[in-house]
């Protein structure tokens, strides 16, 4: 079965939640945002643990959660004396204070109450691995006792570099062994798994959900990028992977519908920021992707305060040295290069849906050497820039006409565009340079 939707009510510091499932999910947020909530919940759903008298959130009596999974074959579930099938099967817990879980199935048209056997038997029909950011022996020894579990569940030979692996590990002392090397050990057993899928042409484990929290601990960019990779094409084949992160390495901004932000709102608790929609079409979703190709570290955008969306690197290597200059640079704001004018509004229709803050910064681009059908083209993607934005969220910021005619103050011609990063930086960093009003109020505007 594939988990679809969740639904959460009064847990830990969540109030109300309702969560999409793609089989790749990416929840990000700043620590204590609700991010190991969401997690616990998923636990407890699936069986892989027990309540707690703090997992009722605060002032309130109950908690519920609630799960639906895509019964993809049409498995049929036997409790008490009768079957329960379906394309859809939901299950639901239900507890209040001081009283023991209620357990619940339907398959849309009634709540039938079962008992924890029963529920434990249904839900087991999905295989559960948990990674928790804590990856000490006795936490990988569980992982690898889980896994050898789902691996003779599907009847298939172990295969031999996993075989070799748990071998190492168990040779492992456990007085003398960094958190790194388990942590490293894992990284080696999912490369491994998906080289044997692949030779399978499925996934080996199949509809197996993991549950990897913090993956990016103790290791480097470049195995950061591979370990995401691996777990995107096991996703491909049929398994369903959520992480918790706090690396952009394993954001991919393609894959959006993926992505769930976690922040916390004094009045309504843990809020969740997810997309469900198609955003883009047509030549839409290629430049999109194609910006994203060009410049993967766009994806550190989910993680900031507010983003500088900027047209190029002139803007984001300016900008970020006349800010230190000012001393008004933010650390926890990011400067987004978009690659061009006409993709700004493909940012921040994105941003505006996920409540990022931001900014977009661009030139005006009216010089006075530009012909009519110039002026023209650039005031429309002016426009649209401007129409994109929502003033809830967002602001401009205009340049004119460009940020190298506010930096040297004077009218640019054509052919000084040429290395304009490098020329722009030489005079921003002459030990007189000092920028002018305009120029400085424009930079308070966007990193205030």
């Amino acid at each position: 079965m594939y988990l679809k939707e969740v639904q959460i009510q009064n847990w830990q510091c969540i109030k109300e939640m309702k969560i999409s499932f793609e089989n790749l999910m990416l929840f990000i947020g700043e620590s204590n945002s609700g991010k190991s909530s969401i997690i616990s919940a998923l636990l407890i759903l699936l069986g892989e643990r027990n309540s707690r008298a703090k997992d009722l959130r605060e002032g309130k009596n109950f908690f519920m959660i609630q799960g639906r999974f895509y019964n993809k074959f049409n498995r049929s579930f036997k409790v008490g004396r009768e079957y329960i099938a379906g394309k859809n099967i939901w299950v639901k817990l239900y507890k209040i204070k001081n009283r023991e879980i209620k357990y619940y199935i339907s398959t849309g048209k009634r709540w039938i109450n079962i008992s924890e056997k029963d529920y434990h038997l249904i839900i087991k029909s999905v295989s559960t691995l948990f990674i928790p950011s804590v990856s000490e022996k006795n936490q990988t020894r569980f992982f690898i006792q889980s896994l050898l579990k789902i691996v003779e569940k599907r009847r298939v030979a172990l295969p031999k570099a996993i075989a070799l692996l748990i071998e190492r590990f168990n040779l492992l002392n456990y007085e003398y062994t960094s958190k790194g090397l388990y942590r490293n050990l894992i990284f080696e057993i999912f490369l491994a798994l998906l080289h044997y899928s692949q030779k399978l042409k499925k996934s080996l484990l199949e509809n197996t959900i993991i549950l990897f929290e913090e993956p990016e601990l103790y290791l480097h960019p470049q195995k950061e990028r591979e370990l995401f990779q691996t777990i995107i094409s096991l996703t491909k084949m049929g398994a369903q992977i959520y992480l918790a992160t706090h690396s952009s390495h394993f954001i991919a901004l393609d894959m959006y519908k993926s992505i769930c932000i976690t922040r916390v709102n004094k009045e309504k608790g843990a809020e969740l920021f997810q997309v469900k929609k198609e955003l883009f079409s047509g030549d839409e979703i290629k430049n999109f992707n194609m910006n994203y190709w060009i410049n993967p570290d766009r994806s550190e955008m989910f993680f900031a305060r507010k983003v500088i969306l900027v047209e190029g690197q002139t803007d984001k290597i300016i900008l970020n040295y006349l800010a230190k200059k000012l001393e008004i640079y933010r650390y926890d704001y990011s400067i987004i290069e978009c690659g061009s004018k006409g993709i700004i509004p493909l940012f921040t229709k994105l941003l505006n849906l996920f409540h990022i803050p931001y900014v977009a910064v661009y030139d005006k681009d009216n010089h006075s050497w530009r012909n009519s059908q110039e002026l023209e083209n650039s005031n429309k993607k002016n426009k649209m820039i401007k129409q994109s934005i929502n003033k809830e969220i967002g602001s401009w910021v205009e340049f004119e006409n460009d940020i190298e005619e506010e930096i040297y103050e004077e009218d640019r011609s054509r052919k000084n565009y040429k290395n304009k990063p490098f020329y722009a930086l030489k005079k921003v960093s002459e030990g007189s340079y000092t920028p002018s009003k305009k120029l400085k109020k424009k930079l308070i505007q966007i990193y205030r």
